[in-house]
């Protein structure tokens, strides 16, 4: 290897100028005078100036060949993020007596030295001593509020070639050869390889900007007790690269000498995530780009105190050093690193494509769930249980990173993770939130918003966190309205988990339904009787609470009769429901947490079955999987309800939920979903149709827009219940990459229920798997 000419300046000597020489300069071009301190250097002769007020400056003195355009650069950036963000205590860029910032002064072996003056920063380097996790994660935020300032700036020079940046690697290789320890030289070799095989070519899709590239223990200073973060100098390495490059360089190069170095580098990490969220694959790679950046600056100290006599001393200790700190990031190794970076940002579980035994895995977060949650909490396919690690749009990714279309989820409204939903709900979250005891606009914009959508009287509004809170609170408002106690539900509703709805939600009770106040009606069948032929029996329910003593206080009907079985109601059946109930004194609440938002093709439910009710309740869908729920009723019945009762929902429509549950309506508006449910719907449903007369096992097919149920039976001429085979057939979808439920008092509907993104292509997905899944052997 040549060692005179090698690039970078990695082997060449930091000037030496005399001190008496430079003072002259100083005072001439500079006007300030005082005693000089020679404080060493990497590769610039670096003296600090005190003058007779005792003023502090710092002088640095660059190599002969750098060019005048990169300390050009170096100098802007200073200027820049001093100006972007005064308090971070930047060193002053001190201007010669003619306004400039360099001075050129002729070099003894041709070319010639720029000189350049900082103003002096308070505070010490914060070394190697104790660092608390507070100073760690201050270091990190510091550095991502240097990147936020650093954002905006530009300049030609910034994409010069650096000695110490990471993608020099390739270039720097032979430095390696000079370490003297075979099993050393052999380890970092392998290092520099890997990262040049594997991970550099993924460095270019990342985020990139002008970064400082240089946040070492000497370069970032502090003082008081607790310390705290002072400033940062030293921008000789100031480089256009990876913004994940700068946090890698803090990671590795202020948490040596700890006693646990990574987990003290997920602090810093932490720091500045919080300030600089990181993104994609950026957390994944921070332990390859940590151990790259030690594993060069072993390979660059190696080659020079190989080659260069000066102190060379000082960079075996330096060498040694940064050797521990790599087998300490070593031993822990990259997947344990990620682990504990991700708990630590807690980030979302990744998917391991090609990585540990997934099913293993499953299988002990399954023994996890069983010892830590509610016994018997239901898992979708028992028999194969459903490790979910992310989603998009149609699609959910188990651990290992196959895709499974969910037709199956109503809570991803919009589709998993829609980007104008995630991005609403992280930036609110970034600056507010709190309750309706305050006074903000978007609770204010949600609840018009929710009032223009919404029929007749229906336009006053009050949030809770999930639709069985909803239910529950209209529950109350029907009977503050009435004064009555008595409840009319269909015979296998759900309505909520609360005590007091759990009363309305009779779907698995079977004959142990046992609440007097509730009464139960059959649920219309779609056998071809007309609404007529189902009033005696309303009229039946509401005259056996009337009797008991508890009259009618309100009915309240999912109006897709998901529980039931998704069943097609004849027209004029809610609107015969209905009006006997309020001829009865009582309310009439529609339960829109599964029917609404448009899934049904039209806005709501009970308007795809021609009436209106008095009270709309809201929940699961109303923002993609952020907890947000309401009731919406007309003024008089809300007016009565708050003057009669004290009634306030902490979370109920805080800032985020508010921002989520608006951004859904505005991808609803924006993409017309509700138009989009209603024809894929009627696609999907004429497909799933046509199936049918191919199979004696589809009884029936049900539903509307994208709410669609397949009855699944023993033969379509006794339509007999086939539980079994409806779980079966479930379990093949599922491993075939389609995710469907199972519902209806029998448990023999499969229940079809897509995110609104739902696509023709997508719909033809399903009845392709369902078709195989349905086929004999």
């Amino acid at each position: 290897m040549k060692t005179d000419n090698t690039p970078m300046f990695v082997h060449s000597a930091r000037p030496n100028l005399a001190v008496e020489r430079i003072a002259a300069i100083l005072e001439v071009e500079w006007g300030i005078s005082g005693s000089l301190v020679d404080v060493g250097g990497d590769r610039d002769q670096n003296l600090v100036v005190t003058t007779a007020a005792g003023t502090s400056y710092l002088l640095k003195i660059g190599q002969p060949d750098e060019t005048h355009g990169v300390l050009d650069m170096q100098l802007a950036a200073l200027r820049h993020a001093a100006h972007q963000d005064p308090g971070l205590g930047i060193p002053p860029v001190i201007p010669k007596c003619n306004g400039e910032y360099l001075h050129a002064l002729p070099a003894d072996a041709g070319g010639r030295w720029l000189l350049r003056v900082f103003g002096y920063v308070a505070g010490k380097p914060i070394g190697t001593g104790p660092r608390p996790p507070a100073l760690l994660r201050e270091i990190g935020s510091t550095m991502a509020r240097l990147d936020r300032a650093l954002a905006g700036f530009f300049h030609p020079d910034a994409g010069h070639e650096l000695l110490w940046d990471i993608r020099q690697i390739p270039a720097l290789r032979p430095c390696a050869l000079d370490i003297v320890d075979g099993g050393q030289r052999d380890r970092i070799l392998r290092i520099l390889d890997e990262f040049t095989e594997t991970v550099l070519p993924r460095l270019g899709g990342l985020r990139s900007q002008v970064i400082h590239a240089d946040a070492t223990f000497e370069n970032i200073l502090m003082a008081g007790d607790p310390p705290a973060i002072t400033g940062v100098i030293d921008f000789g390495d100031v480089m256009h690269g990876p913004l994940v490059q700068e946090l890698a360089v803090a990671m590795a190069d202020t948490t040596s000498g700890l006693d646990m170095p990574w987990q003290a580098a997920c602090e810093v990490a932490a720091g500045f995530d919080e300030r600089l969220p990181l993104e994609g694959e950026e957390p994944a790679l921070l332990w390859d780009l940590a151990r790259a950046r030690l594993a060069l600056t072993v390979s660059v100290l190696a080659s020079r105190a190989a080659h260069r006599a000066e102190g060379a001393g000082s960079m075996e200790s330096d060498m040694i050093a940064y050797q521990d700190q790599l087998d300490a990031f070593d031993a822990v190794g990259r997947n344990r690193a990620f682990l504990e970076l991700r708990r630590t940002l807690r980030l979302p579980e990744p998917v391991t494509v090609g990585g540990s035994d997934t099913e293993t895995e499953t299988a002990r977060l399954v023994a996890r769930r069983d010892e830590r949650l509610m016994p018997g909490l239901a898992l979708f396919y028992p028999e194969a249980p459903f490790h979910a690690v992310r989603g998009e749009g149609m699609w959910l990714f188990d651990a290992d990173g196959t895709p499974h279309l969910d037709c199956y989820n109503n809570v991803p409204h919009v589709g998993h993770c829609h980007p104008h939903v995630s991005n609403a709900v992280a930036r609110q979250t970034r600056a507010l939130n709190t309750n309706t005891r305050y006074v903000y606009d978007s609770v204010l914009e949600y609840a018009d918003r929710l009032a223009e959508r919404c029929p007749g009287e229906l336009s006053s509004v009050m949030f809770v966190n999930s639709g069985s809170e909803a239910n529950d609170l209209a529950w109350r408002m029907a009977r503050t309205w009435s004064g009555h106690g008595g409840a009319l539900v269909t015979a296998g509703a759900y309505h909520g988990v609360t005590e007091a709805i759990g009363a309305l939600s009779p779907y698995d009770a079977g004959e142990d339904f046992h609440h007097p106040h509730v009464a139960r009606i059959t649920p219309p069948a779609g056998d071809g009787r007309g609404a007529d032929e189902y009033a005696a029996d309303i009229d039946r329910a509401i005259d056996e609470l009337t009797s008991a003593g508890y009259g009618i206080a309100a009915t309240m009907i999912d109006s897709t009769l998901a529980s039931d079985g998704i069943l097609d109601a004849p027209a004029g059946w809610l609107e015969t429901l209905f009006a006997r109930v309020r001829a009865a004194g009582g309310l009439c609440i529609a339960d829109e947490v599964q029917a609404g938002f448009g899934r049904l093709g039209t806005e709501w439910g009970f308007e795809a079955l021609g009436a209106i009710p008095d009270i709309v309740t809201l929940g699961k869908p109303a923002a993609n999987g952020y907890p947000l729920g309401a009731v919406v009723t007309t003024p008089a019945i809300m007016k009565m309800f708050a003057e009669r009762t004290d009634f306030f929902s902490t979370f109920g429509g805080n800032p985020v939920a508010c921002n989520a549950g608006l951004a859904v309506l505005d991808v609803l508006d924006r993409d017309g979903l509700r138009a989009a449910a209603a024809e894929v719907g009627g696609y999907l449903k004429e497909r799933l149709s046509a199936l049918g007369t191919r199979y004696e096992a589809i009884g029936e097919v049900r539903g509307r827009g994208l709410f669609l149920g397949v009855e699944v039976v023993t033969d379509r001429g006794s339509r007999e219940p086939a539980p079994e085979a409806t779980a079966r057939v479930a379990l093949a979808m599922r491993r075939a990459g389609v995710l469907v439920g199972i519902e209806g008092p029998h448990a023999n509907v499969l229940k079809i229920r897509p995110p609104l993104v739902c696509e023709r292509t997508h719909a033809d997905v399903l009845v392709g798997a369902l078709d195989r899944a349905l086929r004999p052997g």
